[in-house]
């Protein structure tokens, strides 16, 4: 009997050891920081499209080059000065020509083997031929409280729309910048070691005025001369490199910023107490304002009672962008690949909305589209292009007889590509033709304003400027004054407000305050890691998980793609597990304690 009883203690006493080690040590996958990668060729055609790749240690461009297309696709020529690129994907420089450099938008200072890749960046090559004038130029110009210039750079070509703030890291270097991020947007602490401290701060002028918007909110005009001057508030404003004093509240064109936000919040106020629908929800999301719990969940069941199909492709594309908008995945909805079912869709059945917001949807977060989709992004863009007719305007039925509203949604779908050959004349003639309906007093209702002025922030151009300014009210101050007490908006006068009304004036004050703010498009969203995934996919709709690259946080965005470029994996769920052994080995242990007690006490 007692051998019998030290067995068990001994096989308990074996368990006990074997479950408390049992449990193998998980390490979590440290995520590198992202950057992206473009080529062009020459007439910037796009010869690799932008694509996501994860920086290594130390990473250079030249490397991220490599990453991106495949070291065998990377050819270089010796020089005496060192290697030169020469090729890439087959494509060489010849004669004339050669690979220019960008770093988000601003020709590099340096070669792409001496730039180390900071998260978030994008990279470009371009093939260009040195024989022809640059599209578009700046200058850059820094001076110092003694009025002593520390740096000055006359014509850095641009690409896209890079802001100020940009063009001093990338001409200065990352390392010559310091900053701090505030509530207004990066305040400047340092420009190549020379600190604002006490009263000094570092003003920043544009065509030698002071701008009335910070460096990061500033898009970068064909010409403009920049510079930024250490001053000291309490001496009197100069003039392009003077001394100036700040303005103590930030000012947005001719609307203060304070207004800005008191307009905002009202319509915000107005909008929370009404049904919300998913324009409301873009607006709030955007906004900073909290969307009510319940909306994610009510779409959700939408989308899974119509099995993911409308009979409307809008339904479908504002439910995609609603969805993102609250938190959830359109790639996944109760199973359901709402992406899917717009870039395989028939998006032209509702006239060019529907193509343009197929296009707003499938470019409001980084979502990937197959080339072997009905409609992939270049193929919307062309389809808006041979659209427009000769007023520079569009129609919803593709007819001669443009109209506003139509024109100005075709125009925020086709804002990310304004920079394209082939798109940016086009865009230049439909803003043209904006601006000449609000001068002849066309634009006569708060919706069709609202329209303007979201297409317009999008564009990057200020919706309050002198194109678009009538007997001195600017287009956002014309829209203000169909805002109700109630905070909400009505539609062409009176004092009655209606959500559907007020729905488009609050995207539009949102979207305005984004532009002022440098802060993107009212359509871009990111999917954060805690994305909430709905029930498993239904066959046929696969869910690939992919980086998201345009913020320096760690996100991601779901893409329906053939192949994943995703970096790491999600740790298994192994937590529970740990603490669950853990306990029956205690219990184990007890067990033991007690019966080796009970066999001391029988055999003394």
């Amino acid at each position: 009997m007692l051998k019998r009883k030290n067995l068990w203690l001994a096989i308990l006493l074996v368990l006990m050891v074997w479950t408390c080690g049992w449990q193998t040590q998980v390490l979590a996958a440290t995520e590198g920081s992202q950057s992206s990668v473009t080529v062009l060729g020459l007439d910037s055609k796009e010869i690799l499209p932008e694509k996501t790749i994860t920086n290594g240690e130390n990473e250079t461009a030249t490397q991220a080059l490599k990453d991106a297309v495949g070291n065998e696709n990377v050819e270089f020529t010796d020089t005496s000065y060192g290697p030169m690129l020469t090729g890439i994907n087959g494509v060489k420089a010849e004669g004339t020509q050669y690979w220019a450099f960008f770093i988000n938008g601003v020709s590099a200072q340096v070669g792409p083997d001496s730039y180390k890749v900071q998260n978030g960046d994008k990279i470009t090559f371009r093939l260009t031929d040195y024989t022809k004038t640059a599209s578009a130029t700046v200058s850059l110009k820094v001076v110092d409280d003694k009025k002593n210039t520390i740096a000055n750079l006359s014509s850095i070509e641009v690409i896209g729309s890079p802001n100020a703030f940009q063009l001093l890291q990338v001409a200065l270097g990352n390392d010559q910048v310091g900053f701090e991020d505030t509530q207004y947007g990066k305040m400047i602490t340092s420009l190549k070691g020379i600190k604002a401290e006490g009263t000094n701060y570092w003003a920043f002028y544009v065509d030698g005025s002071m701008a009335p918007v910070g460096a990061e909110s500033y898009q970068l005009q064909n010409g403009n001369q920049i510079s930024f001057q250490l001053e000291s508030y309490a001496t009197e404003p100069g003039n392009g490199g003077g001394e100036t004093t700040p303005t103590p509240t930030p000012t947005t064109g001719t609307i203060p910023g304070d207004d800005l936000q008191s307009a905002i919040n009202s319509s915000s106020t107005y909008v929370l107490k009404n049904d919300i629908g998913e324009w409301q929800v873009i607006a709030l999301k955007k906004a900073g304002k909290t969307i009510p719990e319940n909306y994610l969940a009510g779409v959700q069941s939408v989308v899974k009672e119509k099995q993911g199909r409308f009979s409307k492709i809008t339904d479908t594309e504002r439910y995609a962008i609603g969805i993102l908008a609250a938190g959830g995945n359109p790639t996944n909805v109760a199973g359901y690949n709402l992406m899917e079912a717009i870039y395989n869709g028939n998006v032209t059945k509702q006239g060019l909305n529907g193509v343009a917001y197929a296009l707003i949807a499938l470019d409001s977060a980084n979502f990937s589209v197959p080339t072997t989709a009905q409609w992939t992004k270049q193929k919307l863009v062309s389809y808006l292009i041979e659209k427009q007719n000769q007023d520079g305007g569009w129609a919803w039925d593709e007819s001669a007889t443009s109209d506003i509203d139509t024109t100005a949604m075709i125009l925020t779908a086709l804002a990310p590509y304004k920079d394209q050959a082939g798109v940016k004349e086009k865009v230049n003639v439909a803003v043209n033709y904006l601006s000449s309906q609000y001068q002849a007093s066309k634009i006569d209702n708060s919706s069709t304003a609202a329209q303007v002025i979201i297409a317009l922030s999008a564009l990057g151009t200020d919706a309050n400027s002198e194109d678009f300014m009538k007997d001195n009210s600017g287009l956002v101050q014309y829209l203000l004054t169909y805002q109700n007490k109630d905070g909400g908006f009505d539609w062409q006068g009176g004092d009655e407000s209606d959500a559907f009304t007020t729905a488009q004036a609050f995207q539009a004050l949102v979207a305005y305050q984004l532009f002022t703010e440098g802060k993107g498009s009212l359509y871009h969203f990111t999917l954060t890691a805690s994305t909430p995934v709905a029930e498993t996919p239904v066959a046929g709709t696969p869910v690939v998980a992919t980086p998201e690259t345009e913020q320096p946080t760690t996100t991601v965005v779901a893409a329906t793609t053939e192949t994943s470029n995703a970096s790491g994996h999600a740790l298994p769920n192994t937590a529970t597990n740990m603490y669950n052994l853990l306990a029956i080995g205690i219990l184990l242990i007890v067990a033991g304690s007690i019966m080796y007690i009970r066999q001391r006490k029988q055999n003394a």
